[in-house]
């Protein structure tokens, strides 16, 4: 059969068996991920041997589902929303990802592998399903809480660092046939690479996406984004580098804007499509009958990888403020072998660093582990019971409120913020105002409020408004960039109270709520009615 016509057939096998294995998986509530892979099992190697798994062209097909992949997961980093969330993300992902990879690869090399295949799959192992945990703590309404948030910085750690573990890969396979020198100009290139991508993403923030509001062109996005993308991949390979480096770069230069949403559902087809690609290949890998001769690595392994990574995800979330029992019964939610694992382990299967037998077997351990991963959740989120780490963000500031003074700010007096006032002091609380312009604080003064003159964006102004002692916060102020810079100061000296935020343009909506906003309502709707709503809703939670 001709090559072509080979790669056609297993395209049309692949994707009935994807459509097959999503819609039962969406029928019982099970990841598509673990379909796939149990789906490429089913008509792979290892069963019903109908996938020609030799094909190297529909290779190529996997390994672009998996450039989608990272490619999805850079445009969701945001580095606002990583400055806000805290330096312990870094410090907790760290920790988990030593605490895991150290033990499993010095176990790997008492067992006989080379240190270069054991890191590997120490590596492999010490990463999560990010998809599966956090679709799983957004169902049982604990990915906001600070148990939960603490839960997927670990796993956006892991995905961040996906991309040096990949481009680790090549330097650990030559390290007996490239000079120093080598890995000294790929280090400096590598710095070079992502030095770019910071000046990339301001250029095409400030120049390329204002041209898209005014075309108002989805297509033209979207083929802004698939260049984007393929250009990023051959520079990478261009200078050396693993494609996977410049899909994620790719992903970084259009996340956290107000498109990133839009460019996630213009490529999500794409995504999907390949996904399945990728995945059912892996899983064609599958080798059942290899496996029966070797039961007790798999019968062995099982539990010892829960535990091991149980311990290792508790000791990073302990090291990150939370309770010794919270921490590991969390910790067991990320428990699983996620299926970034793949990249690794299909990297290492190219460069002769990972046997079919070991990858085999890290398949089997992957599979069983994410099939377990929701029922692990909700035993862990049920044993945890009403513990307040597992409150969300806003309702810690409702119960934190009752025990602080009650006390309001609003920033920028006018209509708007003259009737949020007046229904502000129906619940008792003291309000204080700030403005630019004297003309306004004057009447209020000799009303008999406190009202400060001074420019909110100024942090001074907000010590002189005791800014760090109201509950709630209305930002009022007509320039959006204003209000900004003011969410900003006050969110950096207030984390507990509650932010009200009103913008002129709805493509700021999600800016101000990167940066600390809780509710934000636009210019265009009936202001003063939405905000008092918000206020009403607050009241009965007791927060005022």
């Amino acid at each position: 059969m001709d090559p072509l016509e080979i790669l056609a057939l297993n395209l049309i096998i692949i994707l009935a068996a994807g459509f097959v294995s999503g819609a039962i998986c969406r029928y019982l509530h099970v990841s598509t991920i673990v379909g796939y892979l149990i789906a490429g099992a089913i008509i792979g190697n290892g069963a019903l041997q109908i996938l020609h798994t030799e094909n190297h062209d529909l290779k190529h097909l996997a390994e672009m589902g998996a450039l989608f992949l990272l490619f999805s997961i850079g445009t969701e980093v945001s580095w606002e929303e990583m400055r806000h969330v805290g330096p312990w993300i870094l410090v907790a992902g760290f920790v988990q990802m030593c605490a895991v990879a150290v033990p499993v690869s010095f176990l790997f090399i008492l067992l006989g592998l080379p240190w270069q295949g054991a890191s590997l799959l120490g590596a492999s192992v010490a990463l999560s399903s990010t998809v599966l945990v956090f679709r799983a703590l957004h169902e049982l309404n604990v990915a906001s809480s600070p148990a939960g948030v603490r839960s997927v910085g670990i796993l956006l750690f892991q995905d961040m660092a996906i991309v040096p573990l990949m481009l680790a890969v090549p330097l650990i396979a030559a390290t007996e046939n490239h000079s120093p020198l080598e890995f000294v100009r790929l280090g400096i290139v590598t710095i070079l690479f992502l030095t770019t991508i910071p000046v990339l993403a301001f250029v095409t923030h400030r120049f390329a996406l204002p041209l898209f509001s005014l075309l108002r062109s989805r297509e033209l996005l979207l083929l802004f984004a698939l260049a984007l993308l393929g250009s990023g991949c051959f520079v990478a390979h261009i200078l050396g580098l693993p494609a996977a480096f410049g899909a994620f770069g790719a992903g970084l230069i259009l996340g956290g804007n107000r498109f990133t949403q839009q460019v996630d559902a213009l490529t999500l087809p794409f995504r999907e499509s390949f996904a399945a690609v990728f995945f059912i290949s892996l899983g064609a890998l599958l080798d059942i009958e290899a496996l029966l001769h070797d039961p007790l690595l798999v019968l062995i392994g099982f539990p010892l990888v829960v535990l091991v990574k149980t311990l290792g995800a508790g000791l990073a979330i302990r090291a990150s403020g939370m309770s010794w029992r919270v921490a590991l019964w969390m910790g067991l939610g990320v428990s699983q072998v996620g299926e970034m694992s793949f990249l690794l382990l299909s990297e290492g299967l190219t460069r002769n660093l990972v046997q079919e037998s070991h990858y085999n077997q890290m398949l089997v351990l992957a599979i069983g582990t994410m099939i377990l991963t929701p029922g692990f959740i909700r035993w862990g989120i049920r044993k945890l019971g009403n513990d307040p780490s597992l409150h969300t963000s806003k309702e810690e500031k409702a119960i934190e409120a009752r025990e602080t003074i009650r006390e309001a700010v609003i920033i920028g007096v006018g209509p708007v913020a003259r009737q949020v006032a007046s229904r502000i002091e129906i619940f008792g609380a003291e309000v204080r105002f700030i403005d630019l312009n004297s003309v306004n604080t004057y009447p209020l003064i000799q009303a008999g409020f406190r009202a400060v003159t001074g420019d909110a964006t100024k942090r001074k102004t907000l010590e002189e408004a005791e800014i760090a002692h109201a509950n709630l916060v209305l930002v009022a102020v007509p320039d959006d960039e204003a209000s900004v810079q003011i969410v900003k100061s006050i969110r950096a000296m207030n984390r507990r109270c509650t932010i009200l935020a009103r913008c002129r343009y709805q493509r700021n909506r999600e800016r101000l709520h990167l940066v600390g906003a809780d509710y934000v309502t636009d210019e265009e709707s009936q202001t003063a009615l939405m905000l008092i709503g918000m206020i009403e809703k607050l009241s009965e939670s007791d927060a005022f």
